[in-house]
């Protein structure tokens, strides 16, 4: 089984090939959020699944800094929809997935990426599984890039 701290590289490098373009330069370097998933916090959400291996990816923030990085990302601020927003942020959290799937993919060769979605309000974490939270300081403000897998899949 794959660690936790592969899947960790392996999301942090899909930030790292987006920072500078999508994604604003991180001010800082990601830091290990010890007090877990932020609750309450709108965003997006991308499955990668396969037969041996499990990860829910959230991209995690105060509604207004999506708001901000999706009008950095388009280069337009002014009346921007909530749906431009989370297609925004869902396509963001999308691309971050494949990166890290194409990082992990020897590891199951059955992984595939699940549809973006977008969830407003408070996030329940099953029983069983283990998470992660990366604080990623911009200048736009923070992002939190948030892991859920199965507890197999620690190692």
């Amino acid at each position: 089984m794959i660690q936790m701290t592969r899947w960790s590289s392996a999301l942090l490098d899909g930030v790292r090939a987006l920072e500078g373009g999508i994604l604003p330069s991180l001010v800082g370097v990601p830091e290990l959020h010890a007090a877990g998933i932020p609750s309450n916090l709108p965003g997006a959400w991308v499955g990668l699944v396969g037969d041996r291996l499990s990860l829910q990816l959230g991209l995690v923030a105060e509604f207004v800094t999506l708001e901000l990085l999706t009008a950095n990302m388009i280069g337009r601020s002014d009346h921007l929809s909530d749906v431009e927003i989370t297609d925004a942020i869902a396509e963001v959290v999308n691309v971050i997935g494949g990166v890290a799937k194409r990082l992990v993919i020897e590891a199951d060769p059955s992984l595939r990426s699940g549809l973006p979605m977008f969830l407003f309000g408070r996030l329940r974490v099953p029983t069983g599984t283990a998470s992660e939270v990366f604080r990623l300081s911009t200048e736009l403000g923070e992002l939190h890039l948030v892991s859920i897998s199965d507890a197999g899949d620690e190692g």
